[in-house]
Order: structure tokens, then C-alpha cells, then sequence
């Protein structure tokens, strides 16, 4: 079988996994050329695209060939138009999208992951200008689309709020977390080359900082925690990584109000914002968190929350969307809009630590059950049957 892939969204611009849909593309696309050796990848890159991560996907094997685009920057034209001329010269059998969206000049059999579809529900928490995606392009490329496969149940049901017409075409297939590598950056790392300090506990938030997100109550959460047990500001921060997103005034606003409020006791400031942070540097502040804060309004999937179970590191996290499909009964849960509710449970964390110790033990059992290689298999499973209902 003959696969395209859209490497649209493979990784960051500066060639790293990036983050969200970046992340779950390299994951996926990787784990899938190395399942699928009886299979031809055709992968199709922007024009620029890291020399380094094209290496790293033509050595797993002779199937796999990456193709970069022949335009000279990426616009509407290349993307919609020549694009799909392009993959229709390679002669496909199917074209994958793991980024919720299909070329508009794609009429070929096709299979799009979708992660989340949260603007429909509340546009407002998202950067103005995505009409075009919203009316035309999403609309189109599930009309379009031979099968959908969407990242969670929560994720399943919203597409089939909003589009009816997929009625039969959606499957669940949720993401992975690569144990082994996790464990393979942590065992590699000095501490001492860290950008950041280790020396005191950490609360950790991760995550691109955007309205969703729901940091402003996670700040009150931080702050309350501190007014509760005052002896505890000269010992624990609350930490933030993530690369800065859109509308973000309310939450640095909370945090310079957090911070005046207590800059007797650090001028650093209590809570921190680290901005965007490497592989590595995520998998050792995970590690070393006294627990992962992840309050969302709504999530796809929630891959922060995995992530933090992997290395054993207890979590908080609302109650919303998909979270407690990923994190099952391993995961100690809050309403969103509890301010008083977060800060009793990073109370636990931080001041009950045994008291963890079963969440601990329970996280790192589910996220065994959560590996790139099931997630690629489930996909391929999916591709599959395009092709087998193609030929019928």
C-alpha cells in the first residue's frame, strides 16, 4: 500500500517535536513507518523543513521517502493547491492528515486525525481570524474524508455534535507517551547545565498559555495555597512552561498580582514563567514536579497529563473534556472554576505527600497501557480499511 502523509505539521519550525499537533505528528508518523515496513510512506514537507529530522525519517528504512514541497514558501496555494498535485503524482493509495485538515484540492481517498474542535464551542478562547478554517476548511475535510479518526471519545462525540454527515465514519484512537525514551532523557541529563533551579518544590503547569488553558485560577489556586500555609512561599513555586499563545493579558495580569503579593518573600516572583522549553527540559521538570496542575476548560486528549503519570509524577486535573478518559482513576480531579477545591488539592500534594503515593503507583500502571506503537497500530487499522473498502 501506497501511504501519504501530510508533514504540514511534523515538527516546530525550528526542527524540534514542538508541541500538540506537532508532537502527536512526529510521534505518530514515526511510529508508523517503523510498524508498517510492508508499506510505502511517501511524506510531504514544507519548503522548509529540518535537513535533521528528514535524516532521522529516511534511515528507519527503505519505504519511507520524504518529499519536500517544491514551493519556495508555503501559502495558500502551495497548501490547497499544489500540494495535492504533488501527492497525486506519487500515486497514493490513501492520504493521512494528522492535523485535523485536508488539502482542498484532495479528492482522493483520505483519513484525518481530529484533536479537539473547542472553538466551536467557545470561539472566544482562540486567536481572532479562523473563519476561513471554521466555515470552509474543517467543514469541507470531514465531508471529505473516507474515515475521521478522532483522539478521544469526548473529541468523537463534539465532531458528531457539529457534523453530523461523519455519522459512521469516526473511530477513537487516542495518543501515546514513550516510556523508554522518557527514562532514556532523564538518565542522560546533569543537573547542573539546567536553565532553571531545582533547589525548591515545584508546583508544574505545561502547556502553550492561552485562555483554555485556564491559568488565571491556577494562579489563584498557587496564591491561595500560600495565604492557607504562609511557611510554605520560601519553598514552593508554581512553575510554568510553555510557549506564550494569544489573548494572555489575564493571566499575566494574575501573575504580576500574585507575585507584588508576595515579593517580600521572592522577587524572582512565586510563580515563574519559563516560556518554551526542549524534549528534555520537559521530561525533568515533569520528573521533578511535587505534582503536574492542569486545570483546562477543555481538552482533546490531554497529553501533559499521560506524560506526568510516565515518570511518576502525581496530577491534578479538571474534570473537562477528555482528561478523565487519559487519566482514569489515577488522577485527582477539580472542577475548573474551584478555585478553593485546586488549592485544597495542591494542599495534598504538597503537604500530604504519602498521600499520593497510590496515585503515583496508579499512573505509571495506566500509562503503560498508552504506547505509540498501539496508537500506530489503531491508525494503520484505519488506513487499512480504506484501502480494503476501495477495492471491494
Amino acid at each position: 500500500m501506497r501511504i501519504a502523509i501530510d508533514g504540514t505539521s511534523l515538527c516546530a519550525r525550528d526542527g524540534s517535536y514542538g508541541a500538540g499537533i506537532e508532537h502527536y505528528s512526529w510521534s505518530i508518523v514515526n511510529a508508523m513507518i517503523c510498524l508498517g515496513a510492508g508499506h510505502r510512506f511517501f511524506i510531504f514537507v514544507p519548503p522548509v523543513f529540518s535537513s535533521v529530522r528528514r535524516a532521522q525519517l529516511e534511515s528507519i528504512g527503505d519505504h519511507v521517502r520524504v518529499v519536500r514541497s517544491p514551493a519556495r514558501r508555503a501559502s495558500f496555494f502551495s497548501r490547497h493547491i499544489l500540494l495535492p498535485l504533488h501527492v497525486a503524482f506519487y500515486r497514493p493509495d490513501v492520504f493521512f492528515s494528522p492535523m485535523g485538515q485536508i488539502p482542498l484540492g484532495w479528492f482522493g481517498p483520505s483519513v484525518v486525525t481530529v484533536h479537539d474542535l473547542a472553538i466551536y464551542d467557545h470561539p472566544e478562547w482562540f486567536p481572532d481570524g479562523q473563519d476561513f478554517s471554521t466555515r470552509l476548511l474543517v467543514p469541507r475535510s470531514f465531508k471529505r474524508a473516507t474515515k475521521i479518526i478522532a483522539v478521544s471519545d469526548a473529541t468523537r462525540r463534539a465532531i458528531q455534535k457539529y457534523f453530523p454527515i461523519t455519522e459512521g465514519k469516526v473511530q477513537v484512537v487516542g495518543e501515546g507517551v514513550d516510556v523508554e525514551e522518557a527514562y532514556r532523557v532523564l538518565g542522560g541529563t546533569q543537573d547542573d547545565n539546567r536553565r532553571f533551579p531545582f533547589d525548591r518544590d515545584f508546583v508544574l503547569s505545561l502547556g502553550t498559555i492561552e485562555p483554555r488553558k485556564n491559568l488565571v485560577r491556577a494562579a489563584q489556586a498557587f496564591d491561595e495555597f500560600l495565604r492557607g500555609h504562609p511557611e510554605q512561599a520560601s519553598s514552593v513555586r508554581l512553575i510554568i512552561a510553555g510557549k506564550k499563545g494569544w489573548k494572555t493579558a489575564e493571566i499575566e495580569q494574575e501573575i504580576s498580582r500574585v507575585n507584588l503579593a508576595w515579593k517580600h518573600e521572592d522577587r524572582a516572583g512565586v510563580i515563574q514563567t519559563l516560556g518554551s522549553v526542549t524534549e528534555e527540559e520537559k521530561w525533568q521538570l515533569l520528573a521533578r514536579a511535587t505534582c503536574l496542575l492542569f486545570p483546562s476548560f477543555d481538552e482533546g486528549f490531554g497529553l501533559p497529563v499521560l506524560e506526568a503519570m510516565a515518570v511518576g509524577t502525581p496530577v491534578i486535573a479538571s474534570n473537562r473534556g477528555a482528561l478523565p478518559e487519559v487519566g482514569g482513576d489515577a488522577v485527582m480531579y477539580v472542577e475548573p472554576d474551584d478555585v478553593e477545591a485546586m488549592s485544597f488539592a495542591l494542599t495534598q500534594c504538597l503537604l500530604v505527600p504519602e498521600g499520593t503515593r497510590a496515585l503515583k503507583e496508579a499512573g505509571l500502571a495506566r500509562a503503560q497501557e498508552f504506547t505509540w506503537e498501539k496508537v500506530a497500530k489503531g491508525v494503520m487499522e484505519v488506513i487499512e480499511s480504506v484501502t480494503k473498502t476501495n477495492t471491494k
